[in-house]
């Protein structure tokens, strides 16, 4: 799936992307659901995102977790951004990223990285549905790793 990266920034500033949303506890993010959501709006050539708010243990707040289709690694909500750093009249191969939107991830509360370009994603959903599960999982560790090492300074 290609698209001009003007009309990608358009769509997205004008909301033009179908949004799913799940509330659920640590240790129960069903990726399937996420992956089949995304295949399906791809599938109809639409952009997406879906995102489980994540209750974690301790957070002072849920954790962001997205899969969202883009043409570059930044979230969707920077996509006014994409025109600094990209040519707006050319196009580009849409892929799906996972984000991670905690101030536990990291210093800069944000980690992204590509699961897979679009057209891979609808190809071969039962693949990218482990390998979003494995990198979910490893993310959520380092949020609940990051919590306690924070608690364990300041005891």
């Amino acid at each position: 799936m290609e698209i001009n990266v003007q009309q990608f920034i358009d769509q997205v500033m004008d909301g033009q992307y179908t949004q799913q949303s799940e509330t659920v506890d640590d240790g129960q993010v069903t990726v399937a659901t996420g992956i089949a959501a995304m295949a399906q709006a791809i599938s109809q050539q639409q952009l997406a995102q879906f995102e489980w708010q994540v209750t974690v243990p301790e957070a002072e707040q849920p954790v962001s977790v997205r899969l969202e289709t883009s043409v570059i690694n930044l979230p969707l909500v920077n996509a006014k951004t994409i025109s600094k750093i990209m040519d707006v009249n050319a196009t580009a191969e849409v892929n799906v990223y996972l984000v991670c939107e905690t101030p536990d991830i990291n210093r800069s509360g944000l980690r992204i990285d590509k699961l897979a370009s679009a057209t891979a994603l609808v190809d071969d959903a039962d693949s990218e549905t482990g390998a979003a599960q494995q990198w979910i999982d490893e993310k959520l560790a380092a949020v609940r790793d990051n919590i306690a090492a924070a608690k364990e300074e300041k005891d």
